[in-house]
């Protein structure tokens, strides 16, 4: 028994012993893992790493970890890919603080320098559990920014974060927010990973777009009062035909009206926002470039613009005063991009032709018109048909029956297939404190019409420099040269433009001895040299070369209070040289030559300064700004010219050659302005914005009695979106109202008008020419500023996903106190004075739409709309009456209005007693005897139409697919009408031209009830007056643009060290539906003031084929 006991004491205490020493054993083991795990853990929090991952997968993250460091991750990727993409841009962060980013139900596990990812699946199967998440926004520089709307997606749930940036939000582990905010691209972040996180919101593609210019400042697009419209600088150059940065704007902003109102290379387009608003002053906008006030627009490449702004209501265009009248447009220029260094090449080929063509008369027609003519009265024979008559070219020209030898279709022979192209070079870099864009580019444009053209070189340098934590530099310099040749010269003699219409279509353009064909070559035709010939022989040039510069200095003196000092200035030079040969028919031949020279000079600066505030407490923000600027300009001209020249050879390039000098000229004028100006702008809690703003000018065009004007503003703005009541109204992504109201002044009418000015020349006396003094105009001491008082509602949308973003305004500006020149009786020895009368009123409504019709992964759909009118009236004219070309302006009515005769056809044989009453006869024009006195006189004539639209629209829509993108670009001009003062002049009863083909449609006895009268020629007497005849509807839908852009794909851009390349081809005015009679129902020959629409013999347009090819490395 007892050994049995110790036999069992013993191996219970052997077994003790074996456990004890095994538990020593596996203590040791675990002290030892122990150790080691944690010196494992402890190089996941020294191992420091840079993490710059945006909208990725957090196996991105992985991949720089590795790239840095020896530890090595293992993890299925399905899995990694259902916890959704993270933004992470830290410097300096250990692994372990990059670990715990990972969002839920992601976790690891640390196996030596092997890291194991895996999901912790008691967190994918418990319920979800929502906690409140808090974090801050910032922007890629860390400013902090407010009004980003952070919404949990697939819910309701939805804030605004505030003005530190900062917002609190419930979500579940599993749920995902999305960050919005105008300008930057939209981020989604698994809710894990927001605790302590700071999110960073990448700018956009638009960002620029939604930061606009307001005036000595910018401002985010949701923050703003005012009605302010914004281009991107890409869209500027969607049409390759585009010489400048006004021909750009065209259909890109509701409310500014871009008229391209001729084809010829170079053209200016008339550009005017919301009306006309001045009688005799400027009606223009003003154009700010880079900060530069008052910059000439067509000096600047469109292919440097990053972003053009227009301020349209007063509110906003009130900070810059008088000049800022007609509103503002703001060009912002490229800089160049941080730490990305750039070189952009843009290459543009373009073939044009004519885009239509004027039936006009064949030679077969054109004669039977001169038969009828001569046949008019008995006895009479065309001379082409009378064969006792001879003159020098009629073997030359006619058979011997009569017929024509020709058959000119004179639109083809003065036209051509243009070949025009443009270059421009970029460079672009960033480095530390040091930002540098520099650019050149050349643009060749020809025109359709022989010799007609436009060249124009340009460069460009954008530096910036933050040379200490408290100073930024900013210079900008523009320097180039512009050339044309122009054939549209003089619109109302014989010109090149007015043969092609007018020329007889059964002349040569040269005989077989090679002489030129002149009209007066048939007997009783007007005499005139053809198109071809004055095209190729009559020379007139004009050109400038131009600089720009400017210095902005900025000091930060606190982060709430800076400085900015800035100066600026531009210089020119301008010529116009013109030479006509020895004998040019109507032009030199009495002369026997004549070369003119003109030369000008002008020069400007310009000095701004002002400091800006900007404080924020609570929900309250304030930004204030207050300076001053000085502006001077001068300018002088001289001209110079020759006639009585031996031979052509010298042309303009000898003016001494010439036998008689012409009697030179010059002048010069300078102009001084002096301002001071404030604005504050208060934003309380993200939801109600107010702003308000005051200028003082001083001009010296007005008297000391009147020489400075005050300019106010306020507007106010209501962000209904983020107010609490909207947040769960998830169709409204953001939605405000705006209203504002403001005065802007004038003062744009020329050098000392209020003084009384004298004249010096000469004058004959005793045979000789000796000094003179005469009354040039005389001055008003007590001239007025014109004041223009404008109210503005609207409303910014953005619906549906931010799939519909919607813009629109209705506004009402009256003009008071107008800069009239008024005319004074003959005996004053005045022609007349400027003084402050009348008033007029533009209202209109502005409607800018933008949709998202299909958001797919390789298709998308966009389209852009914008629609406005506007509507004008003179107020009040002290009771006087102006006549534009086939114009009236008068009290009570809208301007730009067309008056003059209805024309209701012509006399029958039949109404020949009730003709004589009148003075006429059977085949003769018969008008509405509207104040039925039986006398047709001034009383009968009536409003025919008006020269501007109902309303204008521009419809964009935008496809693609992959790599390659379509756009169709159309526009549409509805109501207006235009005056065919072409067709008044050719198409009358006695033409000595040809003429349109319709006019054979004219009276005879067994062709009555027509609206062309009988031909005869001019001694037989005949009406000819603006009517409703020539007053033609100009409705017009046009095509204005094609493109179709093809994306290289990435593969190719790797191969060739390319950052992008897009290659393009577009087609542009290839379709215009319109039942205009002219060459192109959006025209005007003269001012676009009061005679847009009066269409007297004008360039005709092009249709254009274009190839571009754009590329960046």
């Amino acid at each position: 028994m007892v050994s049995y006991e110790n036999s069992i004491l013993e191996w219970l205490h052997l077994k003790t012993v074996q456990m004890v020493c095994m538990l020593f054993l596996c203590l040791y083991l675990c002290m030892t893992g122990s150790q080691a795990s944690a010196q494992q853990e402890v190089n996941l929090q020294r191992t420091l790493v840079n993490i710059h991952v945006v909208n990725q997968p957090f196996d991105k993250v992985f991949e720089q970890i590795e790239a840095t460091t020896d530890f090595r991750f293992v993890f299925n990727p399905a899995e990694i890919a259902r916890s959704g993409k993270v933004s992470v841009s830290k410097k300096n962060i250990s692994v372990g603080q990059v670990l715990r980013l990972l969002p839920a139900p992601l976790q690891y596990e640390l196996r030596g320098r092997n890291i194991l990812i895996m999901e912790d699946k008691t967190l994918l199967t418990a319920p979800p559990v929502k906690t409140l998440h808090t974090g801050r926004i910032s922007d890629a520089e860390g400013h902090f920014l407010p009004g980003v709307s952070i919404s949990v997606k697939g819910t309701v749930r939805r804030m605004i974060s505030d003005q530190e940036g900062t917002f609190s939000i419930e979500a579940g582990p599993a749920d995902t927010l999305r960050f919005y905010l105008l300008g930057f691209q939209e981020q989604e972040l698994p809710a894990s990973l927001i605790t302590e996180h700071q999110i960073i919101l990448q700018p956009g593609s638009a960002a620029l777009r939604e930061v606009v210019v307001i005036g000595y400042g910018s401002a985010s697009k949701e923050n703003l009062t005012t009605a302010i419209g914004t281009v991107k600088g890409e869209q500027l150059t969607e049409r390759a035909t585009t010489f400048n940065v006004m021909q750009g704007l065209a259909g890109k902003v509701a409310g500014v009206s871009v008229m391209l109102n001729s084809g010829k290379p170079g053209g200016n387009p008339i550009v005017k926002i919301r009306g006309t608003g001045s009688i005799n002053a400027y009606n223009g906008p003003l154009y700010v470039v880079d900060g530069i006030v008052g910059a000439d627009p067509l000096n600047i490449d469109p292919n440097i613009v990053e972003s053009v702004d227009v301020l349209k209501d007063a509110a906003a265009s009130a900070i810059y005063g008088a000049r800022g009248s007609n509103g503002v447009i703001a060009i912002t220029t490229r800089k160049g991009g941080k730490n990305t260094p750039a070189i952009s090449f843009r290459n543009t080929v373009a073939f044009a032709t004519l885009a239509r063509k004027i039936d006009l008369m064949d030679a077969t027609e054109a004669l039977e018109m001169f038969r009828r003519q001569y046949e008019y009265l008995p006895g009479r024979t065309a001379p082409h048909l009378d064969a006792a008559r001879h003159f020098s070219r009629r073997d030359d020209l006619f058979n011997a029956d009569g017929t024509p030898k020709y058959n000119t279709d004179w639109q083809e022979e003065a036209s051509r297939l243009a070949l025009s192209h443009e270059h421009a070079l970029s460079f672009s870099l960033g480095k530390d404190d040091i930002s540098a864009l520099a650019g050149v580019s050349y643009n060749d444009q020809q025109g359709i019409l022989i010799n007609s053209y436009s060249r124009q070189v340009n460069g460009f340098i954008n530096l910036g420099w933050n040379v200490k934590k408290w100073l930024h530099v900013q210079t900008v310099i523009n320097s180039g040269a512009f050339k044309q040749n122009n054939v549209d010269i003089n619109t109302f003699g014989l010109n090149a433009v007015r043969q092609i219409y007018e020329f007889l279509p059964f002349f040569p353009v040269r005989y077989a001895d090679g002489t030129y064909s002149r009209k007066g070559d048939y007997p009783g035709a007007e005499n005139s040299e053809n198109p071809v010939r004055l095209m190729n022989e009559v020379q007139s040039v004009a050109g400038r070369t131009y600089t720009m510069g400017n210095l902005l200095a900025t000091f930060y003196f606190s982060p709430k209070l800076q400085f900015t000092a800035g100066v600026s200035g531009q210089t020119g030079a301008s010529y116009n040289l013109y030479f006509s040969g020895r004998d040019i028919i109507g032009y030199s031949d009495i002369q026997q030559g004549v070369a003119t020279r003109g030369h000008g000079n002008s020069a400007s600066w310009t000095s701004e300064d002002y400091f800006t505030w900007k404080d924020h407490f609570g929900k309250h923000a304030l930004t204030g700004v207050a300076g001053a600027s000085w502006y001077y300009f001068a300018n002088m001209n001289t001209q110079a010219g020759s006639e009585g020249f031996f031979d052509n050879f010298f042309s303009y390039n000898s003016l001494q050659t010439g036998l008689v000098p012409q009697r030179p000229q010059s002048g010069a004028s300078n102009t001084a302005m002096n301002s001071f100006y404030t604005r504050f702008n208060y934003d309380y809690d993200n939801r109600y914005l107010f702003g308000i703003s005051v200028r003082a000018d001083g001009s010296s065009r007005f008297g000391a009695n009147n020489r400075y004007g005050y300019f106010p503003s306020f507007s106010a703005a209501w962000r209904v979106s983020s107010e609490p009541f909207m947040r769960n109204i998830r169709s409204i992504s953001s939605l405000k109202l705006r209203v504002s109201y403001g005065i802007v002044g004038n003062s744009d009418i020329g050098d000392y008008v209020t003084q009384s000015r004298i004249n010096s020349g000469q004058t004959p006396f005793g045979g000789q020419p000796e000094p003179s003094a005469t009354l040039g105009g005389l001055g008003n001491r007590n001239l007025r500023w014109e004041r223009a008082h404008q109210l503005n509602i609207g409303i910014d949308a953005s619906l549906f996903d931010r799939r519909l973003q919607l813009t629109a305004d209705v506004y009402n500006r009256v003009t008071k106190d107008l800069l009239y020149f008024k005319l004074l009786p003959s005996t004053s020895g005045y022609e007349g004075v400027f003084d402050n009368i009348g008033s007029i009123r533009n209202r209109g409504v502005e409607l800018s739409l933008a949709t998202d019709n299909i958001r797919g992964r390789h298709f998308a759909w966009n389209t852009s709309f914008i629609w406005s009118m506007n509507r004008s009236r003179v107020l009040e004219l002290n009771g006087d009456i102006m006549y534009p070309w086939a114009g009236r302006i008068m009290e009570g009515r809208p301007l730009n209005e067309f008056y003059g005769y209805q024309r209701l056809g012509t006399w029958r044989t039949s109404e020949a007693p009730e003709a004589a009453v009148y003075g006429k006869k059977p085949g003769d024009l018969k008008y509405a005897d509207l104040n039925h006195n039986k006398v047709k006189d001034a009383g009968d004539r009536t409003v025919l139409g008006n020269g501007m639209p109902d309303f204008e629209t521009s419809l964009v829509n935008t496809f693609s697919y992959g790599n390659l993108s379509l756009a169709v670009d159309l526009q549409v001009i509805y109501g207006h009408s235009l005056a065919n003062l072409t067709r008044l002049i050719m198409e009358n009863a006695a033409p000595a031209t040809n003429s349109y083909a319709s006019l054979l449609n004219a009276w005879t006895p067994a062709h009555q009830g027509v609206m062309n009268a009988a031909l005869r020629l001019p001694g037989d007497g005949y009406d000819s007056e603006i009517d409703s005849y020539n007053i033609e509807k100009g409705s017009f839908l046009r095509v204005r643009n094609i493109s179709l852009g093809y994306r290289l794909p990435a593969a190719w851009l790797k191969l060739c060290r390319m950052r992008s390349a897009v290659l393009g081809v577009s087609a542009e005015n290839y379709f215009l539906f319109t039942k205009y009679k002219g060459y192109d129902p959006e025209a005007s020959s003269f001012d676009g003031d009061f005679n847009q629409g009066v269409d007297l013999y004008q360039y005709p347009k092009a249709k254009t084929m274009a190839v571009t090819f754009n590329v960046t490395f």
